[in-house]
């Protein structure tokens, strides 16, 4: 383990925990919001499954990516709030595949799918885990932002800075790339009120 480690997970500690959160966002009665797809900034694929030359030649598996678990958790966490989620298939309908680039790109797609719902769009902009094997965590930077379809404007935002997730347990790169994305997805979650 490098000398340095300790050190920069204290410092990351620190700075998280001197930051305030953000107010939550005031979402009225009923209010839904749609989760879109990720923007993935850090220039990695980030497969959870179907890279390997099995998921692909044998089983024809689609590639799942963090992208896909973290949207995925994020309907699953809101719901589980009694917030109201746009299903996904209803969403994969309207939007037709399309990844927000930015917070206001989240709300064009959203207006022009004809939801009424609140946006969310989330940004990964570092995900790198500490060890190709056995990760012992995720350093994960990510943004989300609910943003009003009808007028652009970005509601609640919420930045979380490339600190470490914990992922103790997992063998694969993929099974720590799930817990992170859960964790990550419980954290942001955590501040939207219903």
């Amino acid at each position: 383990m490098s000398r340095r480690l300790p050190f920069f997970l204290l410092s990351s500690w620190l700075v998280a925990a001197c930051a305030s959160p953000p107010a939550p966002p005031s979402l009225r009665p009923g209010q839904a919001i749609a989760v879109l797809m990720p923007n993935n900034r850090s220039g990695e694929p980030l497969l959870v499954a179907g890279g390997s030359l099995l998921d692909r030649y044998v089983f024809r598996a689609e590639p799942v990516t963090v992208g896909d678990v973290l949207a995925a958790e994020f309907r699953f966490q809101l719901a589980d709030r009694s917030v109201a989620v746009i299903p996904q298939a209803v969403m994969a309908q309207a939007i037709d595949g399309q990844v927000p680039q930015s917070p206001q790109a989240a709300g064009e797609i959203v207006a022009r799918g004809k939801l009424d719902a609140l946006a969310l769009y989330l940004e990964i902009r570092r995900w790198e885990p500490d060890a190709p094997t056995q990760p012992a965590f995720v350093i994960v930077g990510a943004s989300a932002s609910l943003v009003d379809p009808a007028s652009g404007k970005v509601v609640w935002q919420l930045d979380r800075p490339a600190l470490p997730i914990p992922t103790p347990g997992e063998v694969t790169l993929e099974t720590a790339y799930e817990t992170a994305a859960r964790k990550l997805a419980s954290q942001m979650v955590t501040a939207i009120k219903p």
